[in-house]
């Protein structure tokens, strides 16, 4: 017996356990069915979130171009008040 043929079988062998073991215990796998999705729910949803402030961040920087140079401006945060000197 090879060895990729002894790992096929116990794989088949666990998947008929778990399909048994699911047959069983059909409420306790649909909790935890409904828990890894609301689980992926929310991952998806908080990255979609920081994409899109990323992307909204990505476009409030903008290019001031003087001459052949552009460079980023100053964000209003970033620059010194009028009365220092």
């Amino acid at each position: 017996m090879t060895a990729a043929i002894a790992v096929k079988s116990a794989l088949e062998l666990i998947g008929i356990c778990l399909l048994i073991w699911g047959l069983l215990h059909e409420k306790k796998l649909i909790a935890f069915e409904q828990k890894v999705w609301r689980i992926l729910f929310v991952n998806y949803k908080r990255y979609q979130r920081k994409k899109r402030y990323a992307k909204m961040q990505k476009n409030r920087d903008f290019r001031v171009v003087d001459g052949n140079t552009a460079a980023l401006a100053p964000r209003k945060r970033d620059c010194k008040p009028s009365h220092v000197a």
